[in-house]
C-alpha cells in the first residue's frame, strides 16, 4: 500500500468536506439565528483512508468533523411585533409537524389565520406549559412582547413564550431541519431563560457567521484540495519513474 496516495486522497476528501461546510454557512447566512458550523481537523491514528482497521493506523491521513458554534449573533431591529430575539443562551421551543419538540434561535414568527404563533415554515411556537401559543385573531396585531417573553394585548397577558437552555449545547443538541436543533439525549433541557438572558421584541438575531471569514475559509478549502491533489500527482509520477528505471535495468 502506498501511504502517500491514501494520505493525499484523505486530504482531498477533507478539502471537499470543508468547502461543502463553508458553502452551507454562506447559503444560510441570511437565516435569522443561524448557528454556523466550524471545522475540527485531526489525524486518523486507527484506520487508513479506506476505512480498514490497521495495527498502527495512518497518522498522516487527515480527517474533519463539524462542530456547531453557539455564540451570540448580532441583533438588529425589525418592524414586526412578532419578531423576537434572545440575548443570551436560551432557545425558543417549537412543536414540529410530527409532534416532536425542536429548539431554535430564529425568532421570525408570525400569526396564522387561526391566531397561532408560528415559524416561517408553519411549525407551532410553544408557550408556557408546552402548548401552542394562540392569540385572539381580531386583536393579534396589537400584541406586545416583554423582556421575559410575556405576550400582552391591551395590557392584559394572553400567553408567554416557552424557552429552554442547555448547560452544554454542543453536547446536548444536534442539527435538525430549518436550522433548528433537537436533543441528543432527552431530559437535558432546562426550562426558561438562562440567568442574564433578555428577550427583545421587534428584533431579529442574525447568523453568528462572518461572510468575509467564510470567503477566506473557502479559499483555504480550495488550496487544501489542490495541495493534496498535487501530492497524489507527485506520488504517481515518482512511482512511474521508479517502474521505468527498474524496468530499464531489468536483466534480460
Amino acid at each position: 500500500m502506498n501511504v502517500g496516495l491514501y494520505s493525499g486522497a484523505a486530504g482531498m476528501r477533507v478539502g471537499q468536506d470543508y468547502q461543502d461546510m463553508v458553502t452551507e454557512n454562506l447559503a444560510l447566512q441570511t437565516v435569522p439565528g443561524y448557528r454556523q458550523s466550524l471545522p475540527v481537523f485531526s489525524t486518523d491514528t486507527t484506520q487508513t483512508d479506506t476505512g480498514s482497521p490497521t495495527k498502527s493506523g495512518n497518522p498522516a491521513a487527515i480527517q474533519m468533523t463539524r462542530v456547531t458554534d453557539f455564540s451570540q449573533g448580532p441583533i438588529e431591529p425589525s418592524t414586526s411585533p412578532y419578531h423576537v430575539a434572545i440575548e443570551g443562551k436560551a432557545f425558543f421551543q417549537v412543536r414540529e409537524l410530527n409532534g416532536s419538540t425542536s429548539y431554535t434561535r430564529n425568532g421570525s414568527f408570525s400569526v396564522s389565520p387561526e391566531g397561532q404563533l408560528v415559524t416561517t415554515d408553519g411549525a407551532s411556537v410553544l408557550g408556557s406549559g408546552g402548548s401552542a401559543l394562540t392569540l385572539p385573531p381580531a386583536t393579534a396585531s396589537q400584541a406586545t412582547i416583554s423582556a421575559d417573553g410575556t405576550i400582552s394585548i391591551g395590557g392584559a397577558s394572553v400567553g408567554k413564550l416557552d424557552f429552554a437552555y442547555f448547560a452544554n449545547p454542543s453536547a446536548s443538541l444536534q442539527s435538525s431541519s430549518f436550522g433548528r436543533f433537537s436533543e441528543i439525549k432527552q431530559g437535558e433541557a432546562q426550562d426558561g431563560l438562562a440567568p442574564g438572558d433578555q428577550v427583545m421584541s421587534s428584533s431579529l438575531e442574525g447568523s453568528n457567521g462572518n461572510p468575509v471569514q467564510q470567503m477566506a475559509d473557502m479559499l483555504q478549502a480550495v488550496r487544501l484540495y489542490e495541495a493534496n491533489q498535487k501530492s497524489i500527482q507527485a506520488v504517481d509520477d515518482n512511482t512511474n519513474q521508479l517502474i521505468t528505471t527498474v524496468g530499464a535495468h531489468a536483466p534480460s
